[in-house]
């Protein structure tokens, strides 16, 4: 799992960048954040090796952290959203949630199969 998530923390580092450069506002970067902390993680979880369940699980807090934060945005105000913003935030709360969703399909593998 710590190579996938190395891969969705890349797509939504990428998404927050190119919004950025796309934008010019600094809250497009917001994709970006969990994307740098989910990358931080995932590269630790590969170092160690003894701690890759807790630092996947802690990757998992913040994917769930990452799909509530713009399905927020999106209830509260997506009316009001420019275009960029809303593909924006729909991009980041399906890249968290999907990823969220293999993760916790990875951790019952691994219960089961322990």
């Amino acid at each position: 799992m710590p190579k996938q998530t190395l891969v969705f923390a890349a797509l939504l580092i990428a998404l927050g960048v190119g919004a950025f450069l796309f934008s010019g506002s600094r809250t497009a970067l917001m994709p970006a954040y969990p994307g740098v902390l989910l990358a931080i993680l995932g590269g630790l979880a590969i170092a160690f090796e003894g701690g890759r369940r807790h630092f996947m699980h802690v990757a998992a807090v913040v994917a769930l952290l990452g799909a509530l934060a713009p399905a927020a945005a999106l209830i509260v105000r997506a009316a009001q959203m420019s275009p960029l913003a809303l593909s924006v935030n729909l991009g980041m709360l399906v890249l968290c949630a999907l990823l969220l969703v293999l993760m916790v399909r990875s951790f019952i593998a691994a219960r089961r199969s322990a």
